[in-house]
Formats: structure tokens, sequence, C-alpha cells
């Protein structure tokens, strides 16, 4: 095949690939939302100043009115104990929440895929070394593990990160051993150890780009789970600066005005729930692409 074939053969790919993608309009909306959520923590990142932040990494309390107060012309979202404004500390929480679960899901990612294709390439009894490690650490609760680290090391968002991150791995060594073991049988590595390539060369030239995609998807649907995790934990303590923008320690601070002001609880929580569920939503569209069903 020429290179001019195998180009067009490739836009036609992504051509389909696409309109798979386009024809899931729930994906769509999912990718949407997502987009926005990266964009907010972008821009108050990098340009806060363009949506009129300031103090990224700081809550700013009012204390002359602490007590919640429901939206209003003032307050668009209303306000959260002590005082502060929701909208703009959501605003700010989102940076927060998605960088650090980013973080946990591409570490657990690289360290899990690289673990099950070595181990299902190396196969005997190195592999199943392996997978009984896998199974060890796939076994032991992620919030049990996050408590204990969190009393050996402290409680920080960075060692909330390890903790998860080191329980995390698992499911990703699990679907790129899976994978593995089916590509390595295909025509394509059978030629490439014929022309004298190396074990190396073919497990991360050859095996690791195909058993990249459920993995992809897999990245895509991890990054709900942990930002509801880490916001699980910030909401039963895990946050011991008290000026951190983080949602659910957010939805912990209105938790005793839920009577009198539910929105101090609702929107934080809503953010947290929106996000999950677009994050599902994209991840059942990059499904459905790669579906051969939906390919034919």
């Amino acid at each position: 095949m020429s290179t001019k074939d195998l180009t067009s053969r490739r836009f036609e790919d992504l051509k389909l690939s696409l309109s798979v993608f386009l024809s899931n309009r729930t994906a769509v909306v999912g990718l949407i939302i997502v987009a926005a959520f990266v964009a907010d923590a972008l821009i108050v990142q990098f340009a806060p100043g363009l949506i009129g932040v300031t103090n990224i990494n700081n809550l700013q309390p009012d204390f002359i009115n602490p007590i919640p107060v429901p939206p209003s012309a003032t307050h668009i979202l209303g306000t959260t104990y002590p005082g502060i404004d929701l909208l703009i500390a959501i605003v700010k929480a989102i940076r927060i929440d998605l960088a650090y679960s980013v973080l946990v899901v591409l570490i657990g990612a690289f360290v899990g895929a690289s673990v099950g294709v070595v181990s299902a390439t190396l196969g005997g009894y190195a592999d199943e070394i392996v997978q009984r490690i896998t199974d060890i650490v796939y076994s032991i609760p992620y919030l049990i593990l996050a408590l204990a680290v969190a009393f050996v090391l402290g409680r920080t968002l960075l060692n909330m990160t390890y903790a998860l991150a080191a329980s995390w791995w698992p499911i990703y060594a699990k679907y790129a051993r899976s994978q593995t073991l089916s590509t390595k049988e295909f025509t394509f590595v059978e030629a490439a150890k014929a022309s004298g390539a190396g074990r190396l060369r073919i497990m991360f030239k050859h095996i690791l780009p195909n058993a990249l995609p459920p993995i992809f998807i897999q990245v895509s649907l991890d990054l709900g789970t942990i930002v509801t995790i880490f916001s699980v934990l910030a909401f039963i303590g895990f946050v011991p600066n008290a000026s951190l923008p983080e949602l659910g320690y957010l939805t912990s601070l209105g938790l005793n005005y839920i009577d009198t002001v539910p929105t101090a609880v609702i929107f934080p929580g809503l953010a947290i729930t929106i996000f999950a569920l677009a994050v599902n939503l994209l991840g059942d569209g990059l499904r459905d692409v790669i579906d051969p069903r939906r390919r034919s």
C-alpha cells in the first residue's frame, strides 16, 4: 500500500470515527460539558483575570455576613458558610478537582498499561507472579488505603493522589494484559518477530498502541469516579487547609444549613454530579467508536 493510499485510509477511518461519535447525541453533550469544565480549569489557572477571579488557591470568606444566603442578584448561586460566594468558589474548585483527578488517572493508566503489556508479553511464571500481585492490590479498598496513607503521611491532596494512584493501576493492568494476549497472536507481531525485532520494540511499538483504545475509554470513565472519590474524602475532612477550594469541601461547609439554605449543598454537589455524568456519557461515545459493530 502506497503512502497516499495509507493516508487516504486513515482519513476515511477518522471520518467514520467522527461520524459514529457524533451520531451519539448524549456523548456529544458529555463532550461539551467536559470541555466546559476543562476550559474553566485552564482559564482559572492561566488567565483568571478574564473572569474576575483572584486568589485562585483560596476561598474568600465574608465574616461580616457568614450565614449562607440563597441565590440573588448579588450572588448568582448564593453563598455558603462563612459568606463564601458559591459561583466563584465552584469555578475555582473545578480546577483543583480536575487537576488531581487527571493526575491519579494518568499515573494509574501509565503504570497499569506498562505492567499489563510487559506481564502478558513475558508470560510464564513472570506473568503469573505479576497477576497475583495485581489481584492483591486490586482487592484493597481504595478508600481504606487513602485513609491509611493519610494517617501515616498526613492529610493532603497530594497524599490522597498517591494513595488513589497506588490502588488504581490494577484495572489498567488487566485491560492491557487482555489486549496484549490477543494482539500478540496477530500476523504483524509474528512478522516483527521474524524480522528480528527485539522484545521491547515489539511490546511498545506493535502491541501497546493496540492496547490503548480500551484504556483511553477507561480513563474517561474513571475521571468522573475519581472526582467523586476526591469529593467524598474532602467531605469527610481530608482537606486540612480550611481555605482550599474543593467541591466536596464546599458541600461540607453548607451541610449545617441544608434546612434553611439547601443551595449551599445542592450547587457544589450538582457540579460533581454533572461532571461525573458527562465523562460517563463521553466514555460511552468513545466505546461506540472502537466497537466494530458500529463501524461496519
